[in-house]
């Protein structure tokens, strides 16, 4: 659209007073006439009521520009034939009243951490002043959608922008730090195909979906090629955050080495799945020892204590009184 109707002369002079004159984040305009209306609301993709006040953020006026392939900066100097400007003085208070606003919009405003962002986010983000505003909101919205557990990638919240040294990185990551928190703990993944699970259905990705209902989680990827009935999902290096994210909702049981690697792995599983230990009790562990002693199999040597055993109270004190540890391969046969 043209951005130089004659009919939004006066909407653009207050964009730009608003912008330049420091501490708002909005300003009203009044939509006097029919043809106001029809261009205000082509500008916005809405309908506009006439004879009627609207209040416009600077942030979400912005937002809408960029779909029409500009910023708010570059049409009021495309429509006014001049940059905007502002003193220190002025950035700093308007960057103030912006990063409030967000913050406000997506319901942070009160959080524990927003009041020492902003001052990062002003004195130290190195964000334009005109860029402030998209950005501001961007970050807002992005933090706001965030919750543990629930998994997503920086492409799905943001596409490029979330990519190492970008502005939005920058001070997203910097709330992400004043949260205490990081990243991936915050349950956001680099992108959705690193680290893919190995299951009974191939490879999965955060994109993709595991069928099964019920699973069993294992250790060895030795057990889905030999045929162990399954489904199975094999987990080498324990729980990761793609194993969460597919085993949410599932009905887990869960198998691993009698170390104290796989007591301690398999106690995370199942306190992350609800689900239940399978063939792991420390008469299987006995009945291991003694059938592989029998067979001449030299098993290695248990030189660390493991933790308790979250499903069998027996296991750990069993296992350092035998000093023996049995992987899954030493099982499998008895797991087919």
């Amino acid at each position: 659209m043209n951005m130089d109707e004659p009919e939004l002369a006066e909407f653009w002079r207050l964009a730009r007073e608003t912008l330049e004159g420091g501490g708002r984040s909005a300003f009203s305009f009044r939509v006097e006439d029919e043809r106001t209306a029809l261009t205000l609301g082509e500008l916005l993709r809405k309908p506009i009521a006439h004879p009627a006040r609207r209040q416009i953020s600077l942030a979400r006026l912005d937002e809408h520009l960029r779909a029409h392939g500009s910023t708010l900066p570059e049409v009021l100097e495309s429509v006014h034939g001049r940059p905007v400007g502002m003193s220190t003085n002025e950035e700093a208070s308007t960057a103030d009243a912006v990063l409030k606003f967000a913050l406000r919009e997506h319901g942070l405003l009160q959080a524990s951490w927003a009041a020492e962002w902003i001052e990062y986010v002003r004195r130290y983000g190195k964000i334009p002043q005109p860029a402030l505003p998209m950005i501001a909101n961007q970050a807002a919205e992005i933090l706001a959608q965030l919750k543990p557990g629930r998994w997503t990638t920086r492409f799905a919240l943001a596409g490029n922008d979330l990519d190492d040294g970008r502005p939005l990185t920058r001070i997203v990551h910097k709330a992400l730090q004043l949260m205490g928190t990081d990243w991936e703990r915050a349950g956001v993944l680099p992108d959705a195909y690193s680290n893919p699970v190995l299951t009974s259905q191939g490879y999965l990705t955060l994109n993709d979906t595991l069928e099964a209902q019920e699973i069993t989680v294992v250790r060895s990827p030795r057990l889905l090629e030999s045929g162990v009935k399954g489904p199975l999902m094999v987990l080498p290096n324990g729980l990761t955050p793609q194993a969460e994210h597919h085993l949410a909702g599932k009905t887990v049981r869960c198998h691993n080495d009698f170390t104290p690697d796989g007591i301690r792995t398999t106690n995370e599983i199942l306190a992350h799945t609800g689900g239940s230990a399978w063939r792991m009790s420390a008469a299987d562990y006995r009945e291991a020892v003694g059938t592989l002693i029998a067979r001449g199999v030299e098993l290695p040597t248990l030189n660390t204590r493991p933790e308790a055993a979250s499903w069998d109270p027996d296991l750990a004190e069993t296992m350092a009184t035998t000093g023996l540890m049995v992987t899954e391969e030493h099982v499998l046969p008895s797991l087919l």
